[in-house]
């Protein structure tokens, strides 16, 4: 199925905490994967199948802001027009491994353990 991207995107150098994946941003979603045997990398957000394409860099990664992506957004990278696979770097697969990604924003969990200091070492077994 060939579509014109209809999510709008651009590059941009983000603050993220982590290398690859997906992190919700204040302009929409950067997705980053690495996939250097690849000439063309697309998200696809489940399920309108809307398409938008990232930028290659010289070390092989694919990346872009998603602006139409949030938390919560079902997501596929497709893979030089091909098939459509789950984000290598995905944090929850809510159908499972081989349906699509999902975007979680850790940052917006209400963490409620600021108190807990921890258990004392002695008497405990480490392995």
């Amino acid at each position: 199925m060939e579509t014109t991207p209809a999510v709008p995107t651009r590059q941009a150098t983000p603050q993220r905490r982590l290398p690859v994946g997906a992190e919700v941003q204040t302009d929409g979603v950067h997705f980053r994967v690495w996939a250097p045997r690849h000439a063309r990398v697309d998200v696809v957000l489940d399920p309108s199948g809307e398409e938008a394409p990232l930028e290659r860099d010289e070390a092989g990664y694919f990346a872009g802001v998603v602006a139409g992506a949030g938390s919560g957004t079902l997501y596929r990278y497709r893979l030089d027009g091909g098939e459509a696979f789950p984000d290598p770097a995905s944090r929850f697969q809510p159908e499972g491994p081989h349906g699509p990604s999902q975007v979680i924003d850790p940052s917006a969990f209400g963490w409620t353990d600021g108190a807990w200091r921890g258990l004392e070492l002695a008497g405990q077994a480490l392995y």
